[in-house]
């Protein structure tokens, strides 16, 4: 199951990222609480793709090298002191 964000313009959904899925695929949908609606941005697929390419490039340029494989995983570990997660 995958979920996607849209928006409703005159009772008409619109997704706001791309999707590959068939005419007359079944889908259920599910609106989000109000204060929740606050969130999503009016923006065009072009816009949100983009925004995503923005930042990943960010990501990418600042990045670190800290030369800890495990650091995702562990991160409790090396932040808190924890002990380290089995794998």
């Amino acid at each position: 199951m995958q979920s996607i964000k849209g928006i409703v313009r005159n009772g008409v959904i619109y997704p706001i990222q791309p999707i590959s899925y068939p005419d007359n695929y079944p889908v259920i949908i599910t609106f989000l609480e109000s204060e929740k609606q606050e969130q999503l941005v009016d923006i065009s697929s072009e816009e949100y793709e983009t925004g995503w390419d923005t930042l990943e490039l960010a990501l990418n340029e600042n990045a670190v090298d800290t030369g800890i494989r495990d650091l995702a995983h562990q991160h409790d570990h090396y932040l808190y002191g924890k002990q380290k997660q089995d794998e």
